[in-house]
């Protein structure tokens, strides 16, 4: 398969413009019409992940982090970076990027992880919008839908300490930091990464606020609002992105798929 014609499918689902503007996303390196027949999907461009591709000959790898981030001067064997864009091109590896377009997009990675929860109730894309949109890859029009945060409406209250417990559970993970008492909870916002500036827009309509990377005078201030904040970490999160992505490459993609996890960057002494 063609990489602009699985460009033009992963333009449908997770439409670059729904992106934040500071971000990066799409082809990062790479040229259109490479034929693609193993793919392989990760969280970030790390040596591993690119060690990785080399040895599995994999012809695409697709990223939730941008592999390129802000402008560079020159690419040399100097930095990190320069000598991961080297070793890729050298093997003929392309780079895709979806970030915060899969975020943000309708049966996104908040979704994907909302979904991963396992709750009973109902949820709500906070500042929903929509938008038609020329896919000039496919020759069509499409609809586009996407919102920041989501909002679970839980059918019954749980208890602060149950919603804990499963999100360890579901997610797979061992540990999670939080602050606030145990008490009755039935309106959780959601967003994956580092979601924290998103809080003040939904603070009002949620008991609990879901994300990663939150900072400590925030977590205090808001603890004292009489906030709950539940901070699963930035990697944890996000790393079932490759989950999802491959759910959405089996669609219309017959080729070779790689889940490439990672780990964690910090580790607990």
């Amino acid at each position: 398969m063609k990489l602009r014609d699985i460009i033009g499918e992963l333009y449908s689902i997770y439409n670059p413009k729904i992106a934040e503007n500071w971000d990066n996303v799409g082809l990062m390196l790479g040229s259109e019409n490479s034929e693609i027949n193993k793919i392989l999907v990760c969280l970030d461009v790390t040596n591993e992940a690119v060690e990785k591709a080399v040895k599995e000959k994999v012809d695409l790898i697709i990223s939730h982090h941008p592999f390129i981030f802000s402008g560079i001067k020159k690419i040399t064997d100097e930095t990190v970076l320069g000598r991961k864009i080297l070793k890729l091109a050298e093997n003929k590896v392309s780079v895709y990027s979806i970030h915060t377009n899969s975020d943000f997009a309708v049966n996104g990675l908040n979704d994907f992880i909302m979904d991963k929860l396992d709750l009973e109730g109902k949820t709500e894309i906070f500042g929903e919008c929509e938008f038609d949109d020329y896919n000039c890859i496919k020759d069509v029009s499409e609809k586009v839908k996407y919102g920041t945060v989501r909002i679970k409406t839980l059918d019954k209250e749980i208890e602060l300490k149950e919603l804990i417990e499963k999100i360890k559970t579901n997610l797979g993970l061992d540990y999670i930091r939080y602050t606030g008492e145990n008490r009755k909870i039935r309106k959780i916002g959601l967003v994956t990464g580092g979601g924290s500036s998103l809080l003040n827009d939904v603070k009002e309509y949620t008991d609990v606020f879901l994300t990663g990377d939150l900072k400590y005078h925030e977590a205090l201030d808001n603890l004292e609002e009489g906030k709950i904040f539940i901070d699963i970490g930035h990697y944890e999160s996000e790393y079932l992105f490759s989950d999802l992505i491959e759910l959405q490459l089996s669609h219309f993609f017959d080729g070779e798929i790689i889940k490439y996890f990672g780990k964690p960057v910090f580790n607990l002494g």
